[in-house]
């Protein structure tokens, strides 16, 4: 159980700064459903 929950923590705190670093480096011009998308 606990296991999991770490597992589950680290992956959404990696989808996170993930889509975080894409934003930032993408040009704002793009549309934000593409910037939702690469957040999931």
């Amino acid at each position: 159980m606990l296991i999991a929950n770490l597992s589950l923590s680290l992956s959404l705190s990696l989808s996170l700064s993930l889509s975080l670093s894409l934003s930032l480096s993408l040009p704002p011009s793009l549309p934000p459903s593409l910037l939702s998308m690469a957040g999931r």
